[in-house]
Protein backbone atom coordinates (compact mmCIF):
# COMPACT_ATOMS: atom_id res chain seq x y z
CA UNK A 1 0.00 0.00 0.00
CA UNK A 2 2.91 1.95 0.78
CA UNK A 3 2.46 5.86 0.35
CA UNK A 4 -1.05 5.59 -0.33
CA UNK A 5 -1.89 4.55 2.91
CA UNK A 6 -0.10 7.49 4.66
CA UNK A 7 -1.74 9.42 1.99
CA UNK A 8 -5.54 8.34 2.42
CA UNK A 9 -5.40 7.66 5.97
CA UNK A 10 -3.56 9.97 7.75
CA UNK A 11 -4.95 11.90 10.23
CA UNK A 12 -8.15 9.71 10.39
CA UNK A 13 -10.75 10.68 12.58
CA UNK A 14 -14.34 9.93 13.31
CA UNK A 15 -14.11 7.55 10.18
CA UNK A 16 -11.96 4.68 11.89
CA UNK A 17 -14.66 3.62 13.87
CA UNK A 18 -18.47 2.84 13.14
CA UNK A 19 -19.73 1.45 10.19
CA UNK A 20 -16.82 3.06 7.36
CA UNK A 21 -13.75 2.34 9.90
CA UNK A 22 -15.71 -1.90 9.66
CA UNK A 23 -15.96 -1.45 5.86
CA UNK A 24 -12.87 0.16 5.40
CA UNK A 25 -11.15 -2.19 8.26
CA UNK A 26 -8.57 -4.25 5.98
CA UNK A 27 -6.88 -1.15 4.39
CA UNK A 28 -7.03 0.19 8.04
CA UNK A 29 -5.01 -2.67 9.36
CA UNK A 30 -3.07 -2.40 6.38
CA UNK A 31 -1.61 1.11 6.94
CA UNK A 32 -0.90 0.16 10.56
CA UNK A 33 0.93 -2.80 9.90
CA UNK A 34 2.86 -1.08 7.50
CA UNK A 35 4.07 1.25 10.43
CA UNK A 36 2.40 4.28 8.38
CA UNK A 37 0.84 6.20 11.66
CA UNK A 38 -2.21 6.23 9.15
CA UNK A 39 -4.14 8.11 12.52
CA UNK A 40 -1.39 10.57 14.04
CA UNK A 41 -2.10 10.63 17.80
CA UNK A 42 -5.38 9.55 17.96
CA UNK A 43 -6.47 6.09 19.26
CA UNK A 44 -7.70 4.27 16.04
CA UNK A 45 -10.23 2.69 17.96
CA UNK A 46 -11.28 6.02 19.59
CA UNK A 47 -13.71 7.67 17.83
CA UNK A 48 -14.99 10.13 20.13
CA UNK A 49 -11.83 12.47 20.32
CA UNK A 50 -11.35 15.86 19.58
CA UNK A 51 -15.39 15.89 18.66
CA UNK A 52 -16.56 19.38 18.71
CA UNK A 53 -20.58 18.26 18.89
CA UNK A 54 -22.85 17.43 16.40
CA UNK A 55 -23.44 18.62 13.27
CA UNK A 56 -20.10 19.88 12.56
CA UNK A 57 -16.56 19.08 10.82
CA UNK A 58 -15.57 17.20 13.64
CA UNK A 59 -12.37 15.25 11.60
CA UNK A 60 -10.27 15.98 8.72
CA UNK A 61 -10.26 15.75 4.70
CA UNK A 62 -9.34 11.92 5.49
CA UNK A 63 -12.00 11.51 6.71
CA UNK A 64 -14.59 13.68 3.99
CA UNK A 65 -12.55 10.94 1.29
CA UNK A 66 -12.89 8.14 3.32
CA UNK A 67 -16.83 8.52 3.81
CA UNK A 68 -16.92 9.57 0.05
CA UNK A 69 -15.73 6.34 -1.62
CA UNK A 70 -17.71 4.35 0.92
CA UNK A 71 -20.76 6.36 -0.49
CA UNK A 72 -19.53 5.99 -4.21
CA UNK A 73 -19.39 2.63 -3.74
CA UNK A 74 -23.02 2.96 -2.66
CA UNK A 75 -24.13 4.50 -5.75
CA UNK A 76 -21.95 2.26 -7.84
CA UNK A 77 -23.51 -0.75 -6.91
CA UNK A 78 -27.08 0.70 -6.11
CA UNK A 79 -28.47 -1.54 -9.33
CA UNK A 80 -27.05 -4.18 -8.77
CA UNK A 81 -24.18 -4.39 -11.02
CA UNK A 82 -20.44 -2.45 -11.36
CA UNK A 83 -20.87 -1.91 -15.54
CA UNK A 84 -17.74 -1.58 -17.05
CA UNK A 85 -18.64 2.00 -18.61
CA UNK A 86 -19.02 3.05 -14.40
CA UNK A 87 -15.71 1.60 -13.36
CA UNK A 88 -13.94 3.30 -16.45
CA UNK A 89 -15.34 6.96 -15.22
CA UNK A 90 -14.51 6.23 -11.65
CA UNK A 91 -11.31 5.30 -12.91
CA UNK A 92 -10.18 8.21 -15.26
CA UNK A 93 -11.45 10.66 -12.22
CA UNK A 94 -9.41 8.88 -9.58
CA UNK A 95 -6.51 9.06 -11.88
CA UNK A 96 -6.66 12.49 -12.70
CA UNK A 97 -7.64 14.05 -9.82
CA UNK A 98 -5.24 12.27 -7.42
CA UNK A 99 -2.36 10.46 -10.03
CA UNK A 100 -1.72 7.86 -10.68
CA UNK A 101 -0.40 5.94 -7.74
CA UNK A 102 -2.92 7.37 -5.57
CA UNK A 103 -5.95 6.81 -8.01
CA UNK A 104 -4.90 3.10 -8.66
CA UNK A 105 -4.94 2.32 -4.88
CA UNK A 106 -8.25 3.87 -4.18
CA UNK A 107 -9.63 2.00 -7.16
CA UNK A 108 -8.85 -1.21 -5.45
CA UNK A 109 -10.19 0.26 -1.90
CA UNK A 110 -13.18 0.76 -4.42
CA UNK A 111 -13.25 -2.81 -5.72
CA UNK A 112 -13.01 -4.21 -2.37
CA UNK A 113 -16.07 -2.14 -0.94
CA UNK A 114 -18.30 -2.87 -3.77
CA UNK A 115 -18.41 -6.15 -2.99
CA UNK A 116 -19.50 -5.63 1.01
CA UNK A 117 -22.47 -5.04 1.93
CA UNK A 118 -23.05 -1.52 2.61
CA UNK A 119 -25.61 -0.36 5.97
CA UNK A 120 -26.30 3.05 4.07
CA UNK A 121 -28.44 4.47 6.34
CA UNK A 122 -25.92 4.35 9.17
CA UNK A 123 -23.39 4.92 7.48
CA UNK A 124 -24.92 8.17 6.46
CA UNK A 125 -25.52 9.13 10.10
CA UNK A 126 -21.68 8.72 10.98
CA UNK A 127 -21.47 11.28 8.58
CA UNK A 128 -24.38 13.26 9.95
CA UNK A 129 -23.11 13.55 12.80
CA UNK A 130 -19.65 14.38 11.90
CA UNK A 131 -19.70 17.19 9.56
CA UNK A 132 -21.70 20.51 8.70
CA UNK A 133 -24.78 20.67 6.02
CA UNK A 134 -22.80 22.18 3.54
CA UNK A 135 -20.57 19.59 3.53
CA UNK A 136 -23.08 16.91 3.09
CA UNK A 137 -24.79 19.22 0.56
CA UNK A 138 -21.79 19.00 -1.84
CA UNK A 139 -20.78 15.08 -1.27
CA UNK A 140 -24.43 14.45 -2.64
CA UNK A 141 -24.39 16.94 -5.64
CA UNK A 142 -20.53 15.24 -6.43
CA UNK A 143 -22.35 11.55 -5.79
CA UNK A 144 -24.59 12.48 -9.12
CA UNK A 145 -21.83 12.65 -11.33
CA UNK A 146 -20.73 9.24 -10.36
CA UNK A 147 -24.23 7.65 -10.78
CA UNK A 148 -24.58 8.99 -14.46
CA UNK A 149 -21.06 8.27 -15.38
CA UNK A 150 -22.30 5.92 -17.68
CA UNK A 151 -24.19 8.52 -19.43
CA UNK A 152 -28.11 7.82 -18.10
CA UNK A 153 -29.57 7.39 -14.22
CA UNK A 154 -30.79 4.14 -13.60
CA UNK A 155 -33.93 4.10 -11.46
CA UNK A 156 -32.24 1.92 -8.86
CA UNK A 157 -29.22 4.50 -8.86
CA UNK A 158 -31.60 7.59 -8.56
CA UNK A 159 -33.45 5.78 -5.67
CA UNK A 160 -29.84 5.14 -3.51
CA UNK A 161 -29.18 8.81 -4.39
CA UNK A 162 -32.41 9.91 -3.17
CA UNK A 163 -31.88 7.97 -0.05
CA UNK A 164 -28.06 8.92 0.56
CA UNK A 165 -29.32 12.97 0.63
CA UNK A 166 -32.76 11.67 2.69
CA UNK A 167 -30.27 10.32 5.53
CA UNK A 168 -27.68 12.65 5.30
CA UNK A 169 -30.65 15.52 6.62
CA UNK A 170 -30.53 17.24 2.54
CA UNK A 171 -33.66 19.65 2.26
CA UNK A 172 -36.34 19.56 -0.46
CA UNK A 173 -35.54 22.05 -1.86
CA UNK A 174 -31.81 21.39 -2.34
CA UNK A 175 -32.66 17.90 -3.44
CA UNK A 176 -34.49 19.18 -6.34
CA UNK A 177 -32.06 21.08 -7.60
CA UNK A 178 -29.33 18.82 -7.40
CA UNK A 179 -31.16 16.40 -9.30
CA UNK A 180 -32.33 18.65 -11.28
CA UNK A 181 -28.93 19.77 -12.55
CA UNK A 182 -27.70 16.47 -13.07
CA UNK A 183 -30.57 14.76 -14.26
CA UNK A 184 -33.10 17.39 -15.86
CA UNK A 185 -36.48 15.42 -16.16
CA UNK A 186 -38.16 18.60 -14.95
CA UNK A 187 -40.36 20.11 -17.30
CA UNK A 188 -41.00 23.98 -17.82
CA UNK A 189 -43.73 25.93 -18.65
CA UNK A 190 -42.02 28.35 -20.92
CA UNK A 191 -39.89 28.09 -24.12
CA UNK A 192 -36.38 28.96 -23.71
CA UNK A 193 -34.75 28.13 -26.98
CA UNK A 194 -32.53 31.25 -28.02
CA UNK A 195 -32.42 33.31 -25.18
CA UNK A 196 -29.68 35.43 -24.74
CA UNK A 197 -28.09 35.84 -21.17
CA UNK A 198 -26.00 38.39 -19.61
CA UNK A 199 -23.10 37.33 -21.84
CA UNK A 200 -25.02 38.89 -24.82
CA UNK A 201 -24.80 35.65 -27.24
CA UNK A 202 -27.59 33.40 -27.69
CA UNK A 203 -28.01 30.30 -26.67
CA UNK A 204 -29.52 27.20 -27.01
CA UNK A 205 -32.81 26.00 -25.67
CA UNK A 206 -32.15 25.44 -21.67
CA UNK A 207 -33.18 21.65 -21.65
CA UNK A 208 -33.74 21.50 -17.72
CA UNK A 209 -36.55 23.54 -15.44
CA UNK A 210 -34.77 27.12 -14.55
CA UNK A 211 -36.96 27.05 -11.74
CA UNK A 212 -36.24 23.55 -10.01
CA UNK A 213 -32.38 24.24 -10.75
CA UNK A 214 -32.84 27.23 -8.19
CA UNK A 215 -34.90 24.80 -5.65
CA UNK A 216 -38.59 26.97 -6.38
CA UNK A 217 -41.55 26.21 -8.49
CA UNK A 218 -42.63 28.74 -11.21
CA UNK A 219 -45.22 30.59 -9.26
CA UNK A 220 -42.14 32.02 -7.17
CA UNK A 221 -42.22 36.05 -6.91
CA UNK A 222 -39.48 38.09 -8.32
CA UNK A 223 -38.12 38.53 -5.24
CA UNK A 224 -38.32 35.36 -4.59
CA UNK A 225 -36.54 34.23 -7.29
CA UNK A 226 -33.31 36.74 -6.47
CA UNK A 227 -33.42 35.00 -2.89
CA UNK A 228 -33.69 31.73 -4.42
CA UNK A 229 -30.42 32.40 -6.89
CA UNK A 230 -28.59 34.30 -3.93
CA UNK A 231 -28.84 31.47 -1.86
CA UNK A 232 -27.53 28.71 -4.19
CA UNK A 233 -24.79 31.05 -4.69
CA UNK A 234 -23.74 31.25 -1.39
CA UNK A 235 -23.37 27.12 -1.36
CA UNK A 236 -21.36 27.31 -4.13
CA UNK A 237 -19.21 30.74 -3.50
CA UNK A 238 -15.68 29.62 -3.31
CA UNK A 239 -14.96 30.55 0.13
CA UNK A 240 -17.75 27.87 0.83
CA UNK A 241 -15.63 25.42 -0.62
CA UNK A 242 -12.31 26.46 -0.01
CA UNK A 243 -11.68 23.92 2.76
CA UNK A 244 -13.46 20.69 1.02
CA UNK A 245 -11.64 18.27 -1.53
CA UNK A 246 -10.61 19.55 -4.83
CA UNK A 247 -13.04 17.27 -6.65
CA UNK A 248 -15.62 18.76 -4.60
CA UNK A 249 -14.51 21.97 -5.26
CA UNK A 250 -14.65 21.58 -9.45
CA UNK A 251 -17.90 19.84 -8.92
CA UNK A 252 -18.88 23.34 -7.13
CA UNK A 253 -17.44 25.55 -10.00
CA UNK A 254 -19.80 23.14 -12.57
CA UNK A 255 -22.63 23.56 -10.53
CA UNK A 256 -22.77 27.24 -10.26
CA UNK A 257 -22.09 27.94 -14.27
CA UNK A 258 -25.20 26.20 -14.51
CA UNK A 259 -27.13 28.20 -11.68
CA UNK A 260 -26.19 31.19 -13.00
CA UNK A 261 -27.62 29.84 -16.71
CA UNK A 262 -30.87 28.73 -14.90
CA UNK A 263 -30.65 32.26 -13.43
CA UNK A 264 -30.32 33.95 -16.85
CA UNK A 265 -33.04 32.49 -18.14
CA UNK A 266 -35.57 33.25 -15.91
CA UNK A 267 -34.43 36.76 -15.34
CA UNK A 268 -34.89 36.49 -19.63
CA UNK A 269 -38.15 35.47 -19.10
CA UNK A 270 -39.21 37.49 -16.60
CA UNK A 271 -37.67 40.91 -18.15
CA UNK A 272 -35.59 41.05 -14.41
CA UNK A 273 -32.51 43.05 -14.19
Amino acid sequence: MGSFTKWLFAGLGWAVGGPIGALLGYFIGKAISSGSEPIGAQSWTDTSAGHRGPYRNTGTQADINAALMVLIASVMKADGQVKRSELDYVKRFLLANYGEERGKEMLKVLQQLVQQDIAIDQVCMQIKVNTDYNTRYHMVDFLYGIGGADGEFHQAELNMLRLIAQYLGISQSDFTSINERHVGQGQSDYNYSGYSGESGRTRTAFRKDPYKVLGIDSQASDDEVKKAYRRMAMKYHPDRVADMSEELQRNAAEQMKEINEAYDVIKTARGLK
